[in-house]
């Protein structure tokens, strides 16, 4: 389905991809290596109902992707915004609604189910305390729930030197857990520590330096504080 062109008005908010534009009711976005496994999972979420993604509407004249638009919130990076605890419960529902819903489908092929892989307030749409949807689906893929729910309670809760106080980082750790429905939140913390480190030395093969430097910060700090958030959790 082609769509006629209209006109632009690019999005600001969060950590926006760049080409990003709102046309009428529907956001226009450019097209990526990944994006016909991203159209089969939007087009799967539809059709069984899940209402937390944008809706594929087809694709423009310019040959960029054409998705449903909420008008709604996106939060901005840590620093300006802290989610509310309201919040941080429901998306942890959301996502577990996400990953019971691709558990088992063609999508997720031998994995477990299908990862977002960038799950946090940047990619969150909110209206109030209610999250209306995931977007930016660039980096779905099939994998695992341990990673994608770590990964999105890392972003949420802002574990690191910038979260403050490890006991209050451990409560919110553990907020998120519960509401998805989660019994390991050791296993998280453990899997933050992983990841922050495998981020490192992918940055470090890549000779980002200025990346490596940042992440090296934050594995220092997790290696500082992960049994006191252990202990807390």
């Amino acid at each position: 389905m082609v769509v006629e062109e209209g006109k632009e008005f690019p999005l600001a908010g969060g950590r926006q991809t760049p080409g990003v534009v709102r046309v009428g009711g529907t956001v226009r976005r450019p097209m990526g290596p990944n994006s016909r496994f991203v159209h089969d999972l939007l087009r799967y979420l539809e059709a069984v109902g899940f209402r937390g993604s944008p809706r594929l509407l087809g694709v423009d004249e310019r040959g960029r992707e054409v998705l449903s638009f909420a008008l709604c919130n996106v939060p901005h990076d840590h620093g300006e915004y802290s989610p509310s605890e309201a919040q941080l419960v429901k998306v942890a529902a959301l996502i577990r609604h996400f990953h019971d819903t691709t558990a088992g489908s063609a999508l997720a092929s031998d994995a477990e189910i299908v990862a977002h892989n960038e799950l946090g307030p940047h990619n969150t749409v909110f209206a109030g305390d209610e999250p209306v949807a995931f977007i930016d689906w660039d980096d779905a893929a099939p994998g695992t729930r341990l990673f994608d729910l770590a990964n999105a309670i890392w972003c949420f809760v802002d574990v690191g030197e910038g979260g403050g106080p490890v006991g209050e980082q451990a409560r919110l750790i553990r907020l998120m857990c519960d509401a998805y429905g989660w019994d390991d939140p050791h296993a998280i913390v453990d899997e933050i520590r992983a990841d922050l480190r495998r981020a490192s030395a992918n940055h470090e093969r890549a000779g980002r330096w200025k990346a490596r430097a940042i992440f090296l910060e934050m594995v220092g700090w997790i290696d500082a504080h992960a049994d006191e958030l252990k202990a807390s959790v």
